[in-house]
C-alpha cells in the first residue's frame, strides 16, 4: 500500500510528480510486493493445514459428502477408486480435529452400496500419507495430496438431497445420466463432460497420455470455449440482445464451472470468456495478452498454490503458445493455402497444434516424463470427433427428459464418435517415435529450442517458400534432438540406489557410462502401482531413457508389481528372473508385458552373469535344482553381487537364513565380503543372520520397507544385530531413497543425501 501511494504523497508532499517510469516501477513494486507476500501467506497455510499434521495410522472419523458418484465395479477384484470427499468435520482419537476441513479421498471398503455425488456419509478408518516425491522440493506439497484415509466402515448418515448440497447433488444426477444414456461410453462420456475420471478405465488413459491427447479428457479451455459457443448461438437463435446473451452465457459458464469443481485450466477459459463478452458489451476493444494475464491473476490471486499445479501450467502455456506463435507461423505460409477453404482449416489446424505443443512440451516432459509429437498430427482428428461427441453428449442429456428416442439417438451418434477417437489414439499409438519417455529437461534446453524455433523462422523470412519452412523444420528438429542430453550428466563412477517404494524393493544402478539397470521394481497393490509413481519417475530425473536389463529376484508382487509399468513407461533390454512357473496375474501379466514390448528373457540362476561398463553382475542364488518346487518362493529368491573395482554389494531379495548359509558354504566368506548389504527380506528376523553379517560384514546395510507396515519390518532382532556389529542402518521408510555413489575405478564410495 505505500508503494501505490508513493506516487500521490509525493506530490502532496514535494508539489511536483514523479516521472512515469518511476510511478511504474512503484506500481510493478506494490504488486511484485504484494504477490510475495500473498504467496507466502499461501505457503504458510499449507504446511499448516491438518492433513500435512496427521501421522501414519491415526484412527480418523470423518464426517462428510461424496463428491463423486460411487459405482461399485462389476468384478469384485477390480480397482476401486479413490473418490473425492468433502470433510465437514475430522476427528480423532484425541477428539475434534478443529479447522480440519476440505477435500479428501477415501477408498470405500468392498461391499460398499451404490452412492450418489452429494451423499452425506461417516467414514472411519486410519490416514495413509502419501510417500516422500521422489525428488525434494523448496515448494509445499498440496495438502489435497498429503493422504488419504483407507475406511473400515462406511455410513451413508442422508441419501443426496438437492437442498442440503445443490451442486454436488446436480453433479450426482448428471453422472448417473450420463453412465445410462451412453452405456460402455460412460465412463468416456464422464471425463469429457463432467471432468470425473473415478471410473474411466485406467489403461485406456495411459493410451490417451501416450498420444499426448490426454488434455481431451480434462476439462480444458477447449471444451469450455465451445459451450460458451453453442450458449451464444442459442441465444442468437431466440433473437436475444447482445447484452442478454452476454450475460446468459456468463452465468451459464459460472453454472457449469461451479458443477464440474471449478478446475484451474476451465476456469481460465471461464474468465477469459467473460472478459471478452464484457468487452463486446460495452463497445471496448479487447486484447488476447491482457485477458490471459488478467485470467491468471484472479486464479493466483485467489489460490495461489494453483501456479504449481500441471494443469494450470499447460493451460496457460498452451494458450499462451498459440497467442504468440500463431500468427506469425501464419504469416509464413503461402498465400494459395489460404485461399483455398480445406487447405487453410488444415494448416490454421496444423500450425495451432503445433504453436501449443511447442509451449506445453517442456511441462509435459517435466512433470511426466514424456514427449508425444504425434499428437500435433493427431490432434487434426481428435479435437474434431471430441468436440463432436461433447457437444452429442450434451444434447442428448438435455432431451432425454423431453424426448427421450431423440436422445438415445442423439447419444448414439456420439458414441461412434468417441469410438472413432479411440481409433484415434489406437493409430497414433503405432507411430515409430511418434511418443517417447524422456529424462526431465533442463530448462535452458528448452529455452534454446525455442529459440532457435523462433530465430529460424524469422530470419528465412526472404527465402522462398520450401526454402524457408525447411529450414524451421531442420532446426527445430535439431534443437529436439537435443532431449536426450536433457538429463543430469554423468559425473563417471557408479551409483546404487534404493528407491523408497513403500513395502518393497527396487534398485537402481548407474554404469560409469550412464546406462541403467534395475534390481526388482516395487510392488503394486489395489490402486497404487509403485513402478508408475516411484521407479519411473526417479530413473526419468536421473537420466535414463533405457534398461539395459531389469533384475526381478522372485515373483512375489512387492518386488515385480511396478516391473510391467516399467516396461512400459521406457525401453528394457532384457529381462531376468528365476522363471518359477507361478500363476499369480502379477507375475502372467509382468510376462505378457515382456512379450508385447519384444523384451527377451532370461533365466536368473547361481553362477551367471553379466558386465556392463566394468560393473560385474553375479547370480549367487538360486541353483537350477532350487527350482523344481520351491516351499515359498522366497527361497528361490535371486541373489545378486554387485561389484566394480574394489566396491561390492550383495543385494539378496527376500533369500531367508537357510540360503544365506548355503551361500557361506559354497563361496566362502571371502567371496560374500562387501561394503553394502541390502537387508533380506525388507529387514525381517528371518534373514540377515548373524553368521551372515559376520561373513560380508558390511560397513552399511540398507533396510528396504514401508513406513508403518503390518509386518513390522524391520525386526527389532535385525537391528539389534546390526548395533552390535557397529554396522550403520539406513533405512527407506525413514530417509526416504539412500544413494550410493562409488567413485571411479570403485577406489571409494560414500553415501549421499
Amino acid at each position: 500500500m505505500p508503494l501505490l501511494l508513493a506516487p500521490w504523497l509525493h506530490r502532496r508532499l514535494f508539489g511536483s510528480a514523479v516521472s512515469s517510469r518511476t510511478g511504474g516501477l512503484l506500481i510493478l513494486g506494490a504488486i511484485m510486493a504484494a504477490g510475495a507476500g500473498h504467496g507466502a501467506g499461501a505457503r504458510a497455510d499449507a504446511e499448516r493445514d491438518c492433513r500435512v499434521r496427521l501421522a501414519d495410522g491415526d484412527d480418523l472419523v470423518v464426517r462428510g459428502v461424496l463428491a463423486a458418484n460411487w459405482m461399485p465395479p462389476p468384478d469384485s477384484a477390480a480397482r476401486r477408486p479413490l473418490l473425492p470427499v468433502d470433510a465437514g468435520a475430522v476427528s480423532s482419537a484425541g477428539g475434534p480435529i478443529a479447522g480440519c476441513t476440505g477435500g479428501m479421498r477415501v477408498r470405500l471398503p468392498r461391499g460398499s452400496s451404490p452412492a450418489l455425488a452429494g451423499t452425506e456419509v461417516i467414514l472411519r478408518g486410519q490416514w495413509r500419507p502419501m510417500p516422500k516425491p521422489v525428488l525434494g522440493s523448496a515448494w509445499p506439497r498440496e495438502p489435497a495430496w498429503a493422504g488419504f484415509v483407507m475406511a473400515d466402515s462406511l455410513a451413508v448418515v442422508a441419501p443426496a438431497r438437492a437442498a442440503a448440497h445443490p451442486l454436488l447433488w446436480a453433479r450426482g444426477r448428471a453422472e448417473a445420466q450420463l453412465h445410462r444414456l451412453m452405456g460402455r461410453h460412460g465412463p468416456l462420456a464422464d471425463a469429457l463432460l463432467l471432468g470425473r475420471r473415478e471410473t474411466l478405465d485406467r489403461a485406456l488413459a495411459d493410451r490417451f497420455a501416450q498420444t499426448g491427447l490426454v488434455h481431451l479428457l480434462a476439462i480444458s479451455g477447449t471444451h469450455v470455449a465451445l459451450l460458451g459457443d453453442v450458449f451464444v448461438l442459442i441465444g442468437r437463435m431466440l433473437r436475444l440482445s447482445r447484452s442478454r446473451v452476454a450475460w446468459l452465457t456468463i452465468a451459464l459458464i459460472a453454472a457449469y464451472l461451479a458443477l464440474i469443481g471449478a478446475p484451474a485450466s476451465a476456469v481460465r477459459s471461464g474468465i477469459m470468456m467473460a472478459l471478452a463478452l464484457l468487452a463486446t458489451v460495452l463497445q471496448r476493444p479487447s486484447a488476447s495478452l491482457p485477458i490471459v494475464s488478467a485470467a491468471a491473476l484472479l486464479i493466483l490471486a485467489v489460490e495461489p498454490m494453483a501456479a504449481l499445479d500441471p494443469g494450470f501450467q499447460l493451460s496457460f502455456a498452451g494458450v499462451l503458445g498459440i497467442i504468440l506463435l500463431r500468427g506469425a507461423m501464419l504469416r509464413r505460409i503461402p498465400e494459395r493455402y489460404r485461399r483455398n477453404p480445406a487447405a487453410r482449416w488444415t494448416t490454421e489446424s496444423l500450425v495451432v497444434s503445433v504453436a501449443a505443443f511447442v509451449t506445453t512440451a517442456p511441462v509435459v516432459a517435466h512433470h511426466f516424463g514424456q514427449v508425444a509429437a504425434i499428437s500435433i498430427i493427431a490432434n487434426l482428428p481428435a479435437i474434431p470427433l471430441s468436440s463432436l461427441a461433447l457437444v452429442g453428449i450434451g444434447a442428448a442429456a438435455v432431451l432425454e427428459p423431453v424426448a427421450p428416442p431423440v436422445a438415445r439417438l442423439i447419444a448414439d451418434g456420439a458414441g461412434l464418435a468417441l469410438d472413432l477417437l479411440n481409433r484415434v489414439v489406437d493409430v497414433a499409438l503405432l507411430v515409430p517415435g511418434g511418443h517417447a519417455a524422456v529424462a526431465r529437461p533442463q530448462w535452458w534446453l528448452w529455452g534454446l529450442a525455442g529459440i532457435a524455433f523462433l530465430l529460424a523462422l524469422d530470419a528465412t523470412a526472404r527465402m522462398r517458400d520450401r526454402v524457408r519452412w525447411a529450414v524451421a523444420v531442420m532446426s527445430s528438429a535439431a534443437a529436439f534432438l537435443l532431449l536426450p542430453f536433457a538429463g543430469r550428466a554423468v559425473d563417471g563412477g557408479m551409483e546404487l540406489a534404493f528407491i523408497d517404494v513403500g513395502q518393497g524393493d527396487a534398485v537402481a544402478l548407474r554404469t560409469p557410462a550412464g546406462r541403467w539397470l534395475l534390481i526388482d521394481a516395487g510392488e503394486r497393490d489395489d490402486g497404487w502401482d509403485a513402478g508408475e509413481r516411484r521407479v519411473l519417475p526417479f530413473l526419468r530425473a536421473s537420466g535414463a531413457r533405457r534398461l539395459e536389463a531389469m533384475v526381478l529376484t522372485h515373483p512375489h508382487a512387492d518386488h515385480i508389481g511396478g516391473a510391467a509399468a516399467v516396461m512400459r513407461g521406457m525401453p528394457v533390454g532384457r529381462l531376468i528372473e528365476p522363471g518359477v512357473p507361478v500363476g499369480s496375474p502379477i507375475y502372467l501379466e509382468t510376462l505378457k508385458t515382456a512379450e508385447e514390448r519384444n523384451v527377451p528373457w532370461a533365466a536368473a540362476s547361481q553362477d551367471r552373469g553379466l558386465r556392463v561398463d566394468g560393473v560385474e553382475i553375479l547370480f549367487l542364488w538360486p541353483p537350477v535344482d532350487a527350482l523344481d518346487t520351491p516351499a515359498d518362493a522366497n527361497d528361490i529368491s535371486a541373489a545378486v553381487r554387485v561389484r566394480y573395482g574394489g566396491f561390492t554389494a550383495l543385494l539378496t531379495g527376500d533369500a531367508p537364513a537357510w540360503v544365506e548359509e548355503r551361500m557361506i558354504q559354497r563361496y566362502g566368506a571371502d567371496a560374500l565380503r562387501g561394503d553394502v548389504l541390502k537387508a533380506g527380506h525388507h529387514g525381517s528376523r528371518t534373514s540377515s543372520s548373524a553368521a551372515f553379517l559376520d561373513a560380508v560384514k558390511p560397513e552399511l546395510v540398507v533396510v528396504s520397507a514401508g513406513a508403518r507396515n503390518r509386518y513390522g519390518h524391520p525386526h527389532r532382532e535385525v537391528l539389534s544385530r546390526l548395533r552390535a556389529r557397529g554396522i550403520e542402518a539406513a533405512r527407506t521408510d525413514q530417509d526416504g531413497t539412500v544413494r550410493i555413489l562409488v567413485e571411479e575405478g570403485g577406489t571409494s564410495w560414500a553415501r549421499v543425501p
